[in-house]
């Protein structure tokens, strides 16, 4: 006896059915998400949200004759974890731009020196990070007002102000804590509107500016405020920055000027001051005479 199901005609059965087939929309949802982590960021995670929300739909509807509610679901998910790292990513890339103090740390040049104009106690200039500040008691602070050493790397940074009395008594000072620690003692003549001065500054902590001064004690000083025994002592001052080694009489011995090199960097510089100090640099674009003498009038 034939028995026939409601619904069910006679002579039709599971073999005619046709196999449900994977929906599109499922299978692109799962596509779009995993493009959303190499070429399509964020957009390709909100059209796998979007495409696998439709695909679920399209399969409920269908009532078993299509198929691919994982791959719908993988894409929503996927999407969805996507989305959430790109907005983690802006935030972070937001917070970062506005944060102020990346400028601080990203800059590779030092703050500038200033050469102390008061006798009020003061502390040594900041320098980079590369430079420290380091000296021994007797050394870290002259007890002369207007006095600033600082340890600058492996460099001693003498700043002399404009209410030091005697710049030839100074030097003397200088010159020997210079010969007590065998070392060259070099005034450095510069300005404080003077940018090429401000470009040997920013160099100093530089590592080819350390090896080229460590055998220097530098000494820097403003002819504004020592014009006239600058002049005396036959040391340049119409040429700005100037460095002149000195002699044991406070007299230069040799000296160049910042034209000797081109833009103001530490690459530039340090070659030509490394050879000054070493009394090695003979082929020059401004060779010095030895200054005006005492007796000389000038035309």
């Amino acid at each position: 006896m034939l028995v026939v199901k409601e619904g069910e005609l006679p002579g039709s059965g599971n073999a005619n059915a046709e196999p449900a087939r994977t929906n599109g929309m499922a299978l692109w949802a799962l596509v779009f998400s995993v493009l959303g982590f190499t070429c399509m960021w964020g957009f390709g995670g909100l059209l796998g949200i979007a495409f696998g929300v439709m695909a679920r739909g399209e399969i409920e509807r269908a009532q078993g004759t299509q198929r691919g509610r994982g791959l719908a679901s993988a894409g929503i998910v996927l999407g969805s974890i996507n989305l959430i790292a790109c907005v983690v990513a802006v935030a972070v890339g937001i917070t970062w731009l506005a944060n102020p103090a990346r400028y601080s740390h990203a800059s590779k040049s030092p703050p500038l020196f200033s050469p102390p104009s008061s006798p009020a106690p003061a502390l040594p200039p900041t320098t980079a990070s590369s430079a420290t500040r380091s000296a021994a008691p007797s050394e870290a602070f002259s007890r002369e007002p207007g006095v600033i050493v600082t340890r600058v790397g492996r460099i001693d940074l003498v700043d002399i102000g404009s209410d030091v009395r005697s710049l030839a008594d100074e030097l003397g000072k200088q010159q020997e804590l210079a010969e007590r620690s065998k070392k060259k003692l070099l005034l450095w003549v510069v300005q404080g509107d003077c940018q090429p001065c401000n470009g040997v500054s920013a160099a100093l902590g530089e590592p080819n500016m350390q090896s080229a001064l460590e055998g220097a004690r530098i000494v820097r000083v403003d002819p504004q405020d020592f014009a006239l025994e600058l002049q005396q002592f036959n040391i340049p001052i119409d040429k700005i920055p100037g460095f002149a080694l000195l002699g044991a009489d406070q007299r230069p011995a040799d000296y160049v000027n910042g034209g000797e090199w081109d833009e103001d960097i530490a690459s530039n510089i340090a070659p030509v001051l490394g050879k000054f100090v070493r009394g090695a640099y003979t082929k020059r674009r401004d060779p010095w005479r030895g200054g005006a003498r005492e007796d000389e009038t000038a035309l």
